[in-house]
């Protein structure tokens, strides 16, 4: 398997096209334990992006009726290997789940509402990255330029990459509206 990182640690992987496979299949196998109470499931995150280097962490989105019971979907989700990460629902509106040890991380599901912000923008910037080359590559080089900074500690990493995805965003949003 091509997934897997320490918890808190920062290291690029070269896109592997089996990234999708690994998304299909862990759909698949979520889908059948939640039936008509899953809404909606998405890959998100840089191993979604086809071209993209990344960390190995597979990273899902998960929309449900409300996330007020999320207590209840961690039991399903226990089902697949996924246990409880964090409660991020009022910073951003979703709670997080995660599958592998902490020596070996391999999956990220936020579980969240169709209707909320964190939904719509994590497919924004997927599909604006998609669809933009030159602005993947420019997300591509500044993933490594704070790895090599930040020597690979995540809280200093992450952070460095929030101006490029508020901006990211903009344009994003702004594609859009001018293609309505």
């Amino acid at each position: 398997m091509s997934l897997g990182l320490q918890r808190g640690k920062v290291k690029l992987t070269p896109y592997d096209p089996v990234w999708a496979a690994l998304f299909a299949e862990e759909k698949q196998g979520i889908a059948d334990v939640f039936g008509e109470k899953l809404l909606g499931i998405e890959h998100i995150g840089s191993t979604a992006i086809p071209g993209m280097d990344a960390k190995p962490i597979l990273d899902l989105m998960i929309a449900v009726a409300s996330i007020d019971d999320y207590e209840d979907e961690g039991t399903i989700l226990e089902k697949v290997g996924y246990t409880f990460g964090r409660d991020m629902r009022e910073e951003h509106q979703h709670v997080l789940f995660v599958k592998g040890p902490d020596e070996n991380r391999t999956h990220y599901l936020k579980l969240t509402t169709l209707d909320s912000q964190f939904w719509q923008e994590k497919l924004l910037f997927r599909d604006y990255l998609i669809s933009h080359p030159e602005r993947a590559e420019a997300y591509r080089q500044l993933k490594h330029q704070l790895l090599e900074q930040y020597a690979g500690e995540r809280a200093e990493y992450t952070d460095g990459k929030a101006d490029f995805v508020k901006k990211t965003l903009q344009l994003a949003q702004e594609d859009f509206l001018q293609r309505r």
